[in-house]
């Protein structure tokens, strides 16, 4: 399910209680937004998901980076519906 990574992840890159200050600090430090943060989240996802055609990963299954992906999808309607 998608909660289980979201959680584990949301629990070592999230201040508490703000899902999204990961992608708020990466945007105040790089100078761009938090759409293009996760743009570009999305986008290594999907170059990942791509390289790893025909592969057997080492460290994060195809399954995981799609649930990722998909995690990073939610996230960021879910902070566009917040932050309206």
């Amino acid at each position: 399910s998608m909660a289980e990574p979201h959680d584990r992840k949301n629990n070592d890159y999230a201040h508490p209680g703000n899902p999204y200050s990961n992608f708020e600090e990466a945007a105040a430090t790089a100078g761009v937004s938090v759409d293009e943060v996760v743009a570009v989240l999305i986008g290594i996802k999907l170059a990942r998901l791509n390289a790893l055609k025909g592969t057997n990963p080492v460290n994060e299954s195809v399954q995981d980076s799609r649930l990722d992906l998909a995690v990073y999808s939610a996230l960021w309607a879910s902070y566009h519906q917040e932050n309206a």
